[in-house]
């Protein structure tokens, strides 16, 4: 409702902003315009791979970052709050939904009884019958109470020995270790062990130091077993420049959803539009090399030797009649995929670059001289 109030009081109050090709009008008079306060005349950008001749004019039209008017950087816009409130609303009605089914369900099952504290149509509740008096404890014979007032035990306990005692003697006439546990018993017997030592029958072998298989071969060996593996190292580097690597993902098309957006969020979204701007024009002056996609917010920018090193050895590896060069250069310090692009706009990179090259080089020379006297 907010953002309709505004939309029908811009267009009643001052008309349609005019918009940039591929910029959207309805951003523009949600999160305004900014113009570019200054051009900056250091830095090297490529946008999609494609370089773009400086000085350079950084300017913001809604949504959408531009570069001397062309689309760089577009980002992402949704509206979180409604989102939320869906989501919020699904897991509500999920709720319901849920309790009314487990009502359901026991309403079903039958409702339960206060008398037998059983459901109503279910089986009566069993009940154990009197089986009688608890049988009487055994009472010991007259010779076993005479015997245990002598202090000997009972009959059982008297057979218990004899029956222990006899066990221990049969287990002593064998001559060798106990092989049952005797129950913690000290009159347990244990045959001493045997350690007289005993000579080997034949002498043992002498100890023969080892040698790694690779030390036993020729120098001949070696330098071929070397030359077959940067052979296959080579095969595969090609195989690897050939076909992209799997993270060289492509990157995510930025989503437009205007509809239902807060005054919050148009307040958060413009402050987060404008001080990327600012960013981005910030690290041109510092004379750095930035990559933008037009279709995403994604950037990466290198400090002023990357880019001094880069522009100046890329028109020799674009010079190549495939990719595979820039990307073993360059491939571990920026994305491949967006290596690839720009080997791809090498034609048109290369007439645009002519300036910028002379100017990389002169600065790297004058540094240099600088370097050289301080010295």
């Amino acid at each position: 409702m907010l953002k309709r109030l505004l939309l029908i009081g811009a267009v009643l109050g001052a008309g349609w902003l005019p918009a940039t090709e591929g910029v959207s009008e309805m951003a523009i008079q949600l999160f305004g315009k900014e113009e570019a306060p200054k051009r900056v005349a250091t830095g090297a950008v490529f946008i999609d791979g494609l370089y773009v001749k400086g000085p350079y004019e950084v300017s913001r039209e809604g949504n959408v970052i531009l570069i001397n008017g062309r689309v760089a950087s577009r980002f992402k816009v949704e509206a979180k709050a409604a989102a939320e409130a869906a989501a919020q609303a699904a897991a509500e009605a999920a709720a319901k939904a849920a309790a009314e089914k487990a009502d359901a369900a026991a309403s079903a099952e039958g409702a339960v009884s206060d008398e037998a504290g059983a459901t109503i149509g279910s089986d009566p509740t069993p009940t154990l019958e009197d089986s009688g008096p608890a049988p009487a404890a055994k009472r010991p014979s007259a010779i076993e109470q005479r015997l245990a007032k002598r202090g000997a035990g009972g009959i059982e306990a008297r057979l218990a020995a004899q029956r222990k005692a006899k066990n221990l003697q049969q287990q002593s006439a064998k001559g060798s270790f106990n092989t049952e546990a005797s129950g913690g018993d000290p009159t347990a017997l244990f045959e001493e062990a045997d350690y007289t030592y005993t000579p080997p029958s034949r002498p043992e072998p002498k100890a023969v130091p080892y040698a790694r298989p690779g030390a036993r071969k020729s120098m001949t060996q070696r330098l071929a077993d070397a030359k077959e593996a940067d052979a296959k190292q080579e095969a595969k580097r090609v195989a690897t420049a050939k076909q992209p690597e799997a993270d060289d993902a492509a990157d995510e098309i930025a989503t437009e959803a205007f509809d239902d957006l807060t005054e919050a969020e148009i307040d958060a979204y413009t402050k987060r539009f404008a001080q990327r701007r600012a960013v981005l024009e910030k690290i041109l002056e510092g004379d750095n090399l930035l990559l933008l996609v037009s279709t995403g917010s994604s950037a990466q920018y290198k400090n002023r030797a990357v880019m001094w090193r880069f522009v100046s050895q890329l028109d020799g590896l674009c010079a190549a009649p495939t990719a595979s060069k820039l990307l073993d250069a360059w491939g571990r310090t920026l994305p491949r995929a967006y290596l690839q692009r720009i080997f791809d706009n090498r034609a048109s990179n290369s007439d645009a670059m002519r300036t910028l090259i002379l100017r990389v080089r002169r600065q790297a020379r004058e540094a240099k001289e600088r370097a050289d006297n301080r010295i």
